[in-house]
């Protein structure tokens, strides 16, 4: 990737600014599918990587363009390149300077930034519709459980007959993404091995975190934000916390970490030992959660290591 020229671009709800590398000039294009067509037209899938941050969701429409035209792209965390920026002592901070900071990060960092897939951008979206679409059915079903009026009961059925086929379509396109990726198959059924791990987890964990198997415990843990924070300072020793991370992991492992709790020999013999010390139980769920992602990813790994010389001996 030493070859590649680094575009930095600062995604904003209305605008692009992009930053090109050799060219001091930002450029500002609209955020929106026809300026984005047209600006990834000039790029060069052999020659180009294009890196941006996430943005509350307003880097998916440039997401899927460069996945469909196949243009490398590197989405960098946020942390990191306002580390970066302190480290440059940049204090100023404008649209077009985020975007020559990326740019300029991009280029520092260019062996270790992780290059994005057109299946995860895919699982991501797919199973993003699921959640929303079971959150309205279950309101739903709520209200129709108070409703007074006939016709109100009548609407909200309607609504989720509605959603009831959504789901259903949802689930075939899902399936059907199985089929064209086996890979993502593969990662499944590894997951689905761990107690408490089902389908719909395994999903869930690869859709929102596409690193598992491919990093250490520490930085998974990290990721998914169930990475204790540690602060001590001289005689100072404040209460540890839960580091920053992507907090929908948490609610993606909940459910599957009490079934854990109670079925999985080794993790309730890990629970018996931390009440035992007299650790709360929220701290007790959030360890059993972080020691499932770490026996998740290893386990991962592992299968991923070993699959080239299975399908070899085969």
């Amino acid at each position: 990737m030493s070859g590649k020229h680094v575009i930095g671009i600062d995604v904003g709800k209305s605008w692009l600014d992009v930053a090109v590398e050799g060219c001091e000039r930002v450029r500002r294009h609209g955020n929106d599918a026809a300026s984005i067509a047209a600006l990834i037209e000039q790029f060069d899938p052999a020659e180009d990587i294009v890196v941006f941050e996430r943005t509350g969701g307003w880097e998916r429409n440039l997401e899927a363009a460069l996945a469909d035209k196949m243009i490398p792209w590197a989405v960098v965390h946020s942390q990191r390149v306002k580390a970066f920026r302190q480290v440059r002592g940049i204090k100023a901070k404008t649209d077009r300077i985020d975007a020559r900071l990326l740019r300029d990060y991009g280029r520092d960092r260019l062996g270790e930034l992780r290059l994005g897939r057109r299946e995860d951008v895919t699982l991501d979206c797919l199973m993003a519709r699921q959640r929303q679409l079971k959150a309205m059915r279950h309101a739903e079903a709520c209200r129709l459980a108070t409703a007074p009026l006939d016709a109100v009961r009548s609407s909200i059925e309607d609504v989720i007959v509605h959603l009831d086929k959504a789901l259903a379509a949802i689930a075939v396109e899902l399936a059907r993404h199985e089929d064209e990726h086996p890979d993502l198959a593969f990662k499944e059924e590894v997951l689905c091995h761990q107690i408490g791990v089902a389908e719909q987890t395994a999903r869930g964990l690869l859709a929102l975190l596409p690193e598992l198997g491919g990093l250490g415990c520490k930085e998974i843990t990290s990721l998914g934000g169930l990475a204790p924070r540690v602060h001590e300072s001289g005689s100072i020793r404040k209460r540890r916390g839960l580091a920053p991370g992507r907090t929908s992991i948490k609610v993606v492992l909940f459910n599957p970490a009490r079934t854990a709790m109670r079925f999985d020999p080794q993790i309730k013999e890990f629970c018996s030992r931390l009440r035992a010390r007299g650790k709360p139980g929220k701290v007790i769920m959030v360890a059993v959660m972080r020691k499932m992602l770490v026996r998740l990813n290893a386990q991962l790994r592992d299968a991923i290591a070993k699959a080239p010389a299975a399908a070899a001996a085969r």
